[in-house]
């Protein structure tokens, strides 16, 4: 909270009322531009710095997160990013029982939408804006209100070797951009999930167009490396943008 950017609101004309928190304590409201929360009293625009400029926006309805302006959800071809997730989650056909690890949470919209049917998910967040973001998000409100759900802090890379072997379902890998996280495009990296994953385990890895407009096929780099530790049954989903793989 003491890192959002205090912003008090004098006018009203241009600002909407979105929603409130499920507890009605908060009233969130946006200008078009930025998502404004009001609690006790107080305004806070959602909206910090953190080696970038970090803030919610709305997208058709639904909040989305920008880092120095550039959108973190896959959009194109969808409504909004919640419709995005529940079709990750049907593509990986995730069923009551299953355990799920989303390792890059974001505003844990995938998560939620896998969680909606499966037993436990444990997810992962590197940084500190946006894991505050997120905490005030009212569409994120589940991901930390439901015990169901076990957020680890810190980065996946070194995170997933405290996990035990065999022990998900279902993986749902979507890192940023090669450029900005490498380590987790890496060899080393897959064969933590293939440790983790349980026999039959279904895996989904975003990977999207990144090197397109130079002949690069990022998609094909990253099957060679997990068919190097395991993973079969490649299908690319070009809609989601990304593989999707089985053990």
């Amino acid at each position: 909270m003491t890192n959002i950017l205090k912003w008090c609101v004098k006018s009203s004309e241009n600002v909407k009322i979105m929603c409130r928190s499920s507890d009605g304590k908060i009233t969130y409201h946006t200008d078009g531009n930025f998502i404004f929360a009001k609690k006790d009293g107080e305004t806070f625009r959602l909206a910090l710095f953190d080696n970038g400029f970090y803030k919610l926006r709305l997208w058709n309805d639904v909040t989305i997160l920008e880092v120095d302006g550039l959108r973190m959800h896959l959009v194109k071809d969808f409504r909004n990013p919640l419709d995005y997730s529940k079709e990750v989650a049907k593509a990986l056909k995730v069923k009551p029982g299953d355990s799920v690890l989303d390792t890059c949470m974001g505003l844990g919209y995938t998560s939620i939408a896998a969680g909606k049917k499966a037993k436990a998910v444990t997810t992962c967040e590197y940084s500190d804006a946006v894991y505050t973001l997120a905490s005030w998000n009212p569409f994120s409100e589940e991901l930390f209100q439901d015990k169901k759900y076990t957020i680890l802090r810190g980065d996946i890379f070194e995170k997933i070797k405290e996990l035990p072997d065999e022990s998900f379902n279902v993986i749902i890998h979507d890192p940023p951009r090669f450029s900005k996280a490498g380590h987790l495009y890496s060899e080393e990296f897959y064969r933590e999930l293939w440790r983790v994953s349980i026999p039959g385990a279904r895996l989904y890895h975003y990977v999207g167009t990144v090197g397109k407009r130079t002949g690069r096929k990022i998609e094909q780099e990253v099957q060679k490396r997990l068919e190097s530790v395991g993973f079969r049954k490649i299908k690319y989903n070009k809609r989601l943008q990304g593989l999707l793989f089985e053990i």
